[in-house]
């Protein structure tokens, strides 16, 4: 390839590149989202955490986006952690919003185009499954029971898949007195995943969940794995990135 191809080939690169993004932006721009931090979405006058704090928008606020032409000013929002005070953070960008009589700057990662869950003072959140057959229609569901073992200490896993029509799917797996579930949901990133994962989660212990409840903390970073625990340690639970790229959150409960 001589240096003209070259030139040509690498602007023609360059080209897709920018137009693909310019595609992203215009297409994110006046559109409804929904705030997904339990804790409130902050939202800042400047793209900074020094400026004034305008508002705090409190869990399925909508918002419409004003302005995403900032992917050079990136914000780390810090994974809250257990005592060990682990060094997580998730990395975004600033986008404008209007929320009601606000505008100002809040992190995109908390933002979702999904519908917020139904969370109620002192009541249960949402099961994962409730959620996604409201949100996404009835899933086309598949049970097994799996036998492990020889005779006569054979027992069985129960195994139940719910898959939706947008590719988002439930993964359910009984053992030994042990529930373990997977859940993908399509098209959310590493960041909306935990805004997700930690409203799913919120204060699972005291089943108190406005206004003072907590999230359950990172305890573990494992690779592309973070664990989550609470104070019941038969109880754990995770965010992972699978070799695919899909990102999947679950947990397991035993007793």
């Amino acid at each position: 390839m001589n240096r003209i191809t070259l030139s040509r080939y690498v602007f023609f690169i360059l080209g897709l590149i920018f137009s693909q993004e310019l595609s992203a932006q215009a297409l994110s721009n006046a559109e409804q989202y929904y705030a997904w931090n339990v804790k409130s979405t902050v939202v800042y006058a400047e793209t900074n955490t020094e400026s004034e704090v305008l508002d705090s928008l409190a869990f399925g606020t909508e918002v419409f986006i004003k302005d995403t032409s900032y992917p050079k000013i990136i914000r780390d929002f810090q994974v809250e952690s257990d005592q060990n005070q682990i060094d997580y953070s998730l990395k975004g960008h600033w986008v404008k919003i209007v929320a009601g009589d606000v505008e100002g700057y809040v992190f995109d990662g908390e933002l979702s185009k999904r519908l917020p869950l139904k969370l109620t003072e002192n009541k249960r959140p949402e099961r994962e499954d409730d959620y996604l057959e409201r949100t996404l229609g009835e899933g086309v569901v598949t049970e097994e029971n799996e036998p492990l073992g020889t005779e006569p200490n054979i027992y069985y896993r129960w195994i139940k898949d719910i898959k939706f029509a947008d590719g988002s799917y439930i993964h359910w797996i009984n053992q030994e007195g042990c529930d373990i579930g997977e859940f993908f949901i399509s098209g959310a990133s590493i960041n909306q995943v935990y805004f997700m994962f930690t409203a799913f989660l919120y204060d699972n212990r005291s089943r108190i969940y406005f206004p003072n409840a907590d999230i359950v903390k990172l305890t573990k970073v494992k690779g592309t794995r973070l664990e989550f625990t609470d104070s019941e340690e038969s109880y754990s639970n995770h965010i992972t990135i699978k070799e695919d790229g899909k990102v999947v959150f679950g947990g397991g409960l035993c007793g």
